[in-house]
């Protein structure tokens, strides 16, 4: 089973045309705050008993506190534009989020998501009109709440836990973002790391397909990785 996490501000029909191009069963997860999903308890009650997890930014972040809390239901992690954590400005980034979020509380969706999708890690990414639509349509409050719960400034340093982990993972960053691309050089030395080239931070978006070949030849290595362990264990 492929459990997949969007990101801050989208929903599982993100993931539809990456999951109509793996050969395995998904599910498709709505994070706290977004959908009808309320509370980190509900959400971590609706992971499968095992599962790969691929998780996109906020979603890359809970599917890494939710490994780190039950790795006995982890097959492997794939995390695409996913910070692992902070090792130093931590409180700034609290304050910043606070500052979004006050933003979504007093001005509105529309004004947020222009302020939101003009950041540098969007550079190449124009949101669709579909997708512009779904997300006028979001509560302001309920996100500022995630904005605050759930900011990386919040979040334990996962960098000093990932080796210890008895599972694989994968790290997937776009080319052309810069902050998550020195993330990617970081970890390579450690990690399989993939680079999209072309794209920002939304690559999950912006190059379906390409991340969809890269989740699937991941998949079967998982497997294959399993299965000689079995053998070697006879």
């Amino acid at each position: 089973m492929i459990t997949l996490l969007h990101g801050f501000l989208g929903d599982p029909s993100d993931w539809k045309e990456i999951t109509s191009h793996l050969n395995a069963p998904c599910q498709t997860l709505f994070l706290p705050g977004h959908g009808t999903e309320e509370s980190w308890t509900s959400f971590e009650s609706r992971f499968p008993e095992k599962s790969i997890i691929v998780g996109y930014s906020l979603g890359g972040r809970l599917a890494l506190k939710f490994a780190a809390r039950h790795p006995e239901q982890v097959k492997g992690l794939i995390l695409l534009s996913t910070r692992p954590g902070l090792d130093k400005g931590r409180q700034e980034r609290i304050l910043s989020d606070e500052a979004c979020a006050k933003l979504l509380e007093t001005e509105g969706m529309e004004r947020f998501l222009e302020k939101w999708y003009a950041q540098p890690l969007f550079s190449s990414f124009l949101l669709p009109p579909a997708l512009l639509k779904k997300r006028l349509q979001l509560s302001p409050n309920r996100l500022a709440k995630v904005l605050r719960d759930y900011s990386p400034g919040r979040f334990p340093n996962y960098y000093l836990m990932l080796k210890n982990f008895s599972f694989p993972l994968v790290f997937l960053f776009g080319e052309n973002d810069i902050t998550y691309r020195r993330i990617g050089k970081q970890l390579q030395s450690d990690f399989p790391v993939h680079f999209i080239q072309g794209c920002s931070h939304a690559i999950h978006l912006e190059y379906p397909l390409a991340c969809a070949e890269i989740i699937q030849r991941s998949i079967d290595e998982f497997s294959s990785d399993e299965r000689n362990r079995v053998e070697t264990s006879w």
